[in-house]
């Protein structure tokens, strides 16, 4: 375990001593106002059909709990987009990868400690974006429409702070497969777009359903087939796939 953590370590420290991290985090922060014009629209409509105080408080809780449930997954997968440059990217392009690999240490340990250095970054920036859009949506838009401080379900807690990292881990471990073993480690990158396509589409489609959504269930289902696709891809990861994609 601790040759693992010595390199997701190196890839993380890397990460961060970029400005571009720090500039993406902004951009991250700047998207939150799209739900807080999206709570005030919905709110509106809410008080125009002369619902009550208490079907106001029902209405603020469904959507912030939809809100814990999609906005960590969302920025996480965002995060995963920059923090994978630096795990793969980089040493292939300064041809550092074989000399890592020289090392006596496993590529099943290589493999998980580079998802290591993208997961646990991506989770925590997510989640430190999360925290401070639900706190300042609540003081400024929550609690002057409903009177009080509004905290999300048990569910959706459990789901942002368990399931949605254990879910970006099962992205993440196919990617970094993928950029080990193909010569331009880039193209990984687009199942992360493709992945945030579904999420936000599935996530879309659910709205406009109405009503509780059963994501827990689906992030768990998610995270099932990404462990099923992390072994299978185990069973077929070898040195000299990584090595040839590394020479190319």
């Amino acid at each position: 375990m601790a040759k693992i953590w010595i390199i997701a370590r190196k890839d993380i420290l890397e990460a961060l001593r970029s400005r571009s991290t720090y500039i993406y985090v902004l951009i991250l922060l700047f998207l939150t106002i799209f739900y807080f014009n999206n709570y005030s629209t919905q709110l509106a409509s809410v008080k125009d059909a002369g619902k009550t105080t208490a079907e106001i408080k029902d209405f603020s809780q469904l959507f912030l709990n939809d809100l814990t449930f999609n906005m960590p997954l969302w920025f996480g997968i965002m995060m995963c987009t920059i923090f994978s440059n630096y795990a793969i990217i980089v040493d292939k392009s300064k041809r550092s990868l074989e000399s890592l690999m020289a090392a006596p240490v496993s590529l099943k340990k290589i493999w998980l400690g580079k998802s290591l250095a993208v997961t646990l970054p991506s989770v925590i920036f997510s989640l430190a974006a999360y925290i401070i859009a639900y706190v300042v949506l609540n003081f400024m838009k929550v609690m002057p429409a409903t009177g009080g401080f509004i905290a999300p379900g048990w569910l959706a807690l459990v789901s942002a702070f368990i399931l949605m990292p254990l879910l970006i881990l099962a992205v993440v471990i196919p990617v970094i497969y993928l950029q080990l073993v193909i010569a331009n480690p880039r193209t990984a990158n687009f199942v992360f777009t493709g992945f945030f396509l579904i999420i936000f589409l599935g996530g879309s489609f659910l709205n406009g359903q109405g009503g509780n959504k059963n994501y827990g269930a689906i992030y768990l289902g998610i995270i099932i087939i990404g462990a099923g696709i992390a072994f299978l891809m185990s069973r077929f990861l070898s040195r000299e796939k990584v090595l040839l994609s590394d020479r190319n």
